[in-house]
């Protein structure tokens, strides 16, 4: 299956509010996370939220497919 980064960050030299956040968390569901995958963030000097990023994984299109099947 093939990976897609979801990635949100705030705009430069500012910090990530919890509407950009819930809204990462909104796409990345749509985009099919389960929620067991792991997080990517950088922070601040400050320990604040900068960008988020989470890879998940993609179902295959719906297509038809060259392999036999019994």
């Amino acid at each position: 299956m093939a990976l897609k980064k979801i990635e949100h960050a705030a705009p430069k030299k500012q910090i990530m509010t919890l509407d950009e956040l819930e809204a990462f968390v909104r796409d990345a569901r749509s985009t099919g996370a389960a929620g067991s995958e792991e997080i990517l963030a950088s922070v601040s000097w400050g320990g604040k939220l900068q960008s988020i990023a989470v890879e998940v994984e993609m179902a295959p299109a719906d297509r038809p497919s060259l392999d036999k099947q019994p």
